[in-house]
């Protein structure tokens, strides 16, 4: 299974990165599958009768998520996209003072 792309870059830590995803599968066999974000019970494709498929989706997350390929319950392929970030989060606290 290919994902691209499988990094997301975010300005700072904790911010939600946001790209356009493309994931491109092919299996020796022709099954039923289904794409799934982990953890998720809500498939974002699924393909009948296929020994590949293509999907695109706009993905949104502020940590790194796995994709998995499954048929039924197992799980055949899996593929992280990393979120990464620029500048590390810096929650100063300010002291104001007027004069």
């Amino acid at each position: 299974m290919q994902v691209s792309p499988d990094t997301c870059v975010a300005i700072n830590k904790g911010r939600t990165c946001y790209t356009h995803v493309s994931v491109v599968w092919q299996l020796p066999y022709q099954g039923d599958y289904c794409l799934f974000l982990e953890g998720s019970t809500d498939p974002l494709a699924c393909w009948q009768n296929r020994r590949q498929g293509e999907w695109q989706f706009e993905f949104s997350s502020s940590t790194s998520t796995t994709l998995l390929l499954k048929q039924g319950n197992d799980t055949l392929l899996r593929r992280e996209i990393q979120v990464n970030w620029v500048y590390e989060s810096q929650r100063r606290k300010r002291n104001w003072r007027l004069f």
